[in-house]
């Protein structure tokens, strides 16, 4: 066993107007002379230690990884809740998903109106202060980009199809783009920078991959990764075995595919397949999306506003492949909650890494807000690491990411991971990562870590008495 290491349309909508009409405590709070762009990278279900600039020493990442060498990585950062819906409307509203009421995926088909996200998004306070706003790829909440504080949108109609893909531009008349989506979205933002050069923007580029379907890409993508020089995390052995579930294997090679047609889907596993050939294949779709990442990178260099541009890279959660004998994500195991997240603004950050500060998708919000000069919302629940990114503190705030899933609430620490089933038997678990980063010893139970359980604990519940838990329906019946 190998240890791991870790375009669209100018006119203004008017379900964009309304939105932001309707959206509360929005409003412009002074202008300096130039602001700086912002472009948030988001691919989906990308965990850190997949990523060459985190550690990993296969996967090929350059242009994720120049990003870093040029920006500032947070080494510990950590998704808020690892489901899809939940983390992008903790990304966008600086509130965590108990607060939006998105806890679990959502349908941007789901009506009219605006049940969730309630509060000021990312979108709709920088509208107000004089931005451009557009979303170019996977949306994935309720209801509409327009509604939430995006002018433009390009958006796909089946979240995880990657070829011959349905989109959506302005929730127009659907068309149909055949070869690999994301390459459609990494053009559309790139003709969207170089149209968009002389006035503040912000670019939101939620990719789909490395999500499943892992089968879908480029073929020079597909065959890139040799199966067995993959890295296994010693997690994902059970009983001396390489963790394999034909269920959660086809979701991965096929998704929407497979199970929303399970009764008539009928190609088989490819002959032989173990969890080396499905690392192979999600390792290709990071090398992918980093291509694609790239592309837009050279874009805002060539056209010049690369010093008055913030960068960010992060995704919404990570992946468990096989980890604990478990796939997909929605645990509190580092492999599903531990994610990359980049900075970079040549303009005032100095290259760095950053290893004091936990940061978690809730402080996306106040953190590049502060760095455009702009006041957060008084709704927002995460808080502004800008100091830590300047150089300027060492910490902020109480340095840890809450955690919540579908099933238990937790803390990560800058060493220790947490969390308490929400089940009646209320079962707690503690995990002392540096040491133990497979998360193979549970210390819930060890007389010598009380003192850490008993205080963790305490934080958990008063996060719980400080922001209580929206309901879901079957919890409300």
């Amino acid at each position: 066993m190998i240890r791991a290491l870790a375009m669209v349309c100018l006119s203004v909508t008017s379900a964009t107007a309304m939105a932001l009409a309707q959206a509360p405590d929005v409003k412009p709070t002074g202008r300096s002379p130039r602001r700086p762009n912002i472009v948030i990278f988001f691919p989906d279900q990308l965990r850190a230690s997949e990523v060459g600039c985190y550690g990993h020493p296969v996967v090929r990442t350059p242009n994720i990884d120049r990003l870093a060498a040029t920006g500032v990585r947070i080494e510990f950062a950590f998704s808020n809740f690892p489901v899809c819906s939940p983390a992008r409307s903790i990304l966008l509203s600086g509130r965590y998903a108990r607060s939006t009421g998105v806890l679990h995926n959502q349908d941007n088909e789901a009506g009219p109106g605006r049940p969730t996200n309630q509060t000021p998004t990312l979108a709709e306070v920088f509208a107000a202060n004089g931005y451009d706003t557009v979303l170019i790829g996977k949306w994935h909440l309720a209801p509409t980009p327009q509604t939430l504080g995006f002018r433009e949108s390009l958006r796909p109609r089946m979240r995880h199809r990657y070829f011959k893909q349905t989109f959506y531009k302005n929730e127009g008349e659907p068309y149909v783009y055949d070869d690999y989506s994301p390459y459609h979205e990494t053009e559309t933002a790139i003709e969207y920078i170089r149209g968009h050069k002389d006035r503040p923007f912000f670019l939101y580029l939620p990719y789909g991959p490395p999500h499943m379907p892992v089968s879908e890409m480029p073929e020079k993508f597909r065959k890139m990764y040799d199966p067995a020089k993959v890295i296994i995390h010693d997690n994902a052995w059970v009983n001396g075995r390489l963790a394999y579930d034909e269920n959660w294997f086809k979701i991965y090679m096929w998704d929407f595919h497979y199970y929303q047609h399970k009764d008539t889907f009928t190609q088989p596993l490819p002959t032989g397949m173990t969890l080396r050939e499905l690392t192979a294949l999600y390792d290709g779709q990071i090398t992918a999306v980093d291509e694609c990442i790239g592309r837009v990178l050279d874009a805002i260099r060539q056209t010049g506003i690369e010093d008055d541009t913030i960068v960010l890279m992060t995704s919404d959660h990570g992946d468990l492949l096989g980890s604990h004998g478990l796939f997909n994500k929605n645990t509190h195991h580092e492999e599903a909650v531990r994610i990359p997240m980049i900075f970079r603004y040549p303009r005032r950050l100095k290259p760095a890494v950053v290893e004091t500060q936990v940061v978690s998708l809730v402080d996306v919000m106040p953190t590049l807000l502060d760095l455009c000069g702009i006041q957060a919302p008084d709704t927002v629940q995460g808080i502004s690491v800008a100091p830590v990114l300047l150089g300027q503190r060492k910490t902020v705030g109480q340095n840890v990411a809450l955690i919540e899933t579908s099933s238990a609430d937790g803390v990560r620490t800058l060493r220790h991971m947490f969390f308490v089933d929400r089940k009646k038997s209320r079962a707690e678990h503690l995990f002392d990562v540096p040491s133990d980063p497979f998360e193979l010893k549970d210390l819930a139970g060890d007389p010598g870590s009380r003192e850490v359980l008993e205080t963790l604990r305490a934080r958990v519940y008063e996060w719980n008495v400080r922001s209580p838990r929206w309901p879901t329906a079957s919890e409300k019946n």
